[in-house]
């Protein structure tokens, strides 16, 4: 699993895709006080040097222009890779144990489970009014048999984050072959939810038509002559 989460590191960054993001935020019980629909051209960066690890992502809105919501919604963002828990970077940071398969689909799938280790790095964080809480996942992995990518990956908050009120932060991302060029799989849907005492949001993210990203570049030399 690790070779295949560096791979994905290595080349999920080489494709762009389109993006569908359905923002909900819920009022009492499952009533919808605002929802939103975005559609974005979509690029994924990350980059490894020594300790540092980061990702970043590009939207760029393909949608009309919305007004702003009359209440905050939910932003979410780099859950799309969350399968980097299996990185070596990151593979210190947590504690991973084999559990019962699971049969999907006609396929046997592997279980992985993994918790976060007290005291170690975190690949996401959360931003709450400017500051940056680490988060300690806890979660499991459904690992294709032959060969060992990833096909879907749920998380959960290890603990609830008490000091922003955050009771829950769940996650499930599911992954399938790309183009016929691609040679990972790929994030396809990945759903968020949250919830404090008294508001809950979901957020859900479709991704289609990956393509290579590709930038091409032109450079003009202008010959200076002396007279």
């Amino acid at each position: 699993m690790a070779r295949q989460a560096e791979e994905f590191a290595t080349l999920f960054p080489s494709l762009a895709c389109t993006e569908k993001l359905t923002q909900v935020k819920f009022a009492q019980g499952d009533k919808v006080a605002n929802r939103r629909e975005s559609i974005f051209d979509y690029l994924i960066l990350l980059e490894t040097a020594g300790d540092s690890f980061t990702v970043e992502e590009s939207r760029l809105e393909k949608s009309r222009a919305q007004k702003e919501p009359p209440q905050a919604l939910l932003a979410t963002t780099g859950f799309a890779v969350m399968q980097v828990v299996f990185h070596p970077h990151f593979q210190p940071s947590f504690e991973f144990q084999e559990i019962a398969p699971d049969t999907t689909g006609g396929v046997v799938w592997r279980r992985i489970r993994f918790e976060h280790l007290p005291g170690h790095v975190s690949p996401t964080v959360l931003e709450v009014k400017g500051r940056e809480y680490p988060i300690a996942w806890r979660g499991t992995a459904w690992v294709h048999p032959e060969t060992g990518a990833i096909g879907r990956i749920q998380t959960e908050l290890r603990e609830p984050l008490a000091d922003i009120g955050l009771e829950s932060l769940t996650s499930t991302v599911e992954y399938g072959p790309g183009a016929a060029a691609v040679t990972v799989w790929v994030p396809r849907l990945a759903i968020v939810e949250a919830r404090t005492a008294h508001q809950r949001w979901r957020n859900q993210h479709e991704f289609s038509a990956y393509r290579r990203f590709e930038v091409s570049s032109e450079q003009k030399v202008q010959e200076i002559t002396k007279e």
